[in-house]
């Protein structure tokens, strides 16, 4: 198995991000399968393209196992964005809960509707923990065992604060709930500025790249067939007439298309984790996009491909 010959650091990472992204998986079957299948791809990817079968494999199977753990960050990521995006909801309704009178872990189990998703399991377990004798601070900390949220944290870790220092659980809890609000009209706001470059860089990665690549191959092999049928020598037996030579063309066909498949797959990914960069601020929220990137490259490719080389055979006829 190949679970048993993985670092103890390694499987212990694996079973961390697991737990937040709320997947029961095993760790020992999320790891054999991600390893399986990348084998497979590689060797499949590998027998394609059999003149570099070693380097074509190893590239499929780090690409398809970086893919794995890539969606595993992605889950965790979306977790994470849910929980924040209910969260200054969720603080109200245990404000409004502990103003009505319920002692703080009431307040909690109260404010754990189903519409929360994770959150409310959470927010259950904090308060049952808080009922079983632990304080208040010590119950709120257990709220992001299982959610990976730096906003989720760090409120959590004001309000205890507050809490040590004599605040108010309802006034606290309003307090980071309004200051949440705010920062989520600021990122909104923020992503609507940086649209264009996101737009920008989608285009340049899966239209741009992707024509000139198309058109470049076929000029290449339209200038080696033109250089191929002039008989340069027949023109200069026609006396002092200038000839223009248009020399040999050494490229391969086949090593022009291959390097441009693999420069689309490079540009494509590239674009896709620049498009997350720029709009979450987190490379790894693009891996989402690399899939979509790439098929939508290789489409515009072959499309421009196709229709550029009926236009030139129409135009040589």
């Amino acid at each position: 198995m190949v679970y048993r010959i993985m670092p103890a650091s390694y499987k212990e990472k694996i079973r961390e991000m697991i737990r937040y992204s709320g997947s029961k998986m095993k760790p020992e079957r999320f790891i054999n399968y991600s390893f399986a299948m990348s084998l497979a791809t590689g060797i499949l990817v590998g027998t394609v393209f059999m003149q570099y079968f070693i380097i074509a494999a190893v590239v499929a199977f780090l690409s398809v196992w970086t893919l794995f753990h890539g969606l595993l960050s992605l889950a965790i990521e979306k977790r994470a964005g849910f929980v924040e995006s209910v969260l200054p909801d969720t603080l109200q309704l245990m404000a409004a809960n502990s103003r009505a009178g319920y002692i703080p872990s009431r307040a909690l189990l109260l404010s754990a509707r189903k519409e929360f998703g994770p959150l409310s399991e959470a927010i259950k377990n904090t308060g049952k923990e808080i009922m079983t004798g632990k304080s208040l601070e010590e119950g709120l900390s257990m709220m992001t065992r299982n959610i990976k949220s730096n906003v989720l944290e760090r409120t959590i870790k004001l309000i205890s604060e507050g809490i040590k220092n004599g605040g108010k659980f309802a006034s606290l809890l309003e307090e980071n709930a309004h200051e949440i609000r705010v920062q989520q009209a600021l990122h909104k706001e923020v992503k609507a500025n940086v649209m264009m470059y996101t737009i920008f860089i989608a285009f340049a990665g899966c239209v741009g790249a992707p024509v000139l690549y198309a058109i470049s191959s076929l000029l290449i092999k339209t200038i080696s067939s033109l250089s191929s049928a002039v008989n340069t020598q027949n023109l200069a037996a026609l006396g002092n007439v200038p000839v223009m030579s248009l020399g040999s063309v050494t490229v391969s066909q086949d090593f022009l298309f291959e390097f441009s498949i693999f420069a689309i797959v490079m540009t494509a990914s590239f674009g896709g984790i620049l498009v997350g960069l720029i709009g979450t601020g987190k490379a790894k929220a693009g891996f989402k996009y690399v899939p979509v990137f790439i098929v939508l490259s290789f489409v515009i490719f072959f499309l421009t491909k196709a229709l550029a080389g009926g236009l030139f055979t129409s135009i040589a006829g």
